[in-house]
């Protein structure tokens, strides 16, 4: 298993309230990854008080998977994360307000199949943020 400090897939990008983000990279049947939301520049003062995911597949999916919420396998609230640089594929260490998830384990008959994962924070001063993005399931090696 990775080490919990180094995410390689990340969703950094300013995303509004709700709005489903670009896409993360696609993930293969069986594999397990982290994935990340950040949400800093919307907890301005506010502190991250607890996190939660969730997994679905799309409302129009022909691709089956009995279970995609228990694909969702941890969650954790994190101050810094690791992140590749695009540019010279070193290591980058990034604060903020991050929300991270184990996600795997994905059956061979959700290959084709594009998840909806959504982050939920709930913050010290009363609000609930979500962001969402999507992820397709591949088959090994396609």
């Amino acid at each position: 298993m990775a080490d919990p400090a180094i995410y390689t897939r990340s969703r950094a990008d300013k995303v509004e309230h709700m709005r489903i983000a670009t896409p993360f990279d696609p993930i293969e049947v069986g594999e397990v990854d982290y994935f990340a939301f950040d949400f800093t520049t919307d907890v301005g003062t506010a502190t991250l008080l607890s996190t939660a995911w969730t997994c679905t597949l799309g409302p129009y999916e022909t691709a089956i998977d009995p279970a995609p919420q228990s694909r969702v396998l941890s969650v954790s609230a994190q101050t810094a994360m690791q992140v590749r640089s695009p540019s010279d594929d070193s290591l980058q260490t990034r604060t903020g307000v991050f929300s991270v998830a184990l996600v795997g384990g994905m059956p061979p008959s959700a290959a084709g199949a594009t998840y909806t994962l959504e982050a939920t924070a709930d913050l010290s001063d009363g609000r609930v943020l979500k962001l969402n993005a999507t992820v397709q399931c591949k088959l090994p090696g396609s």
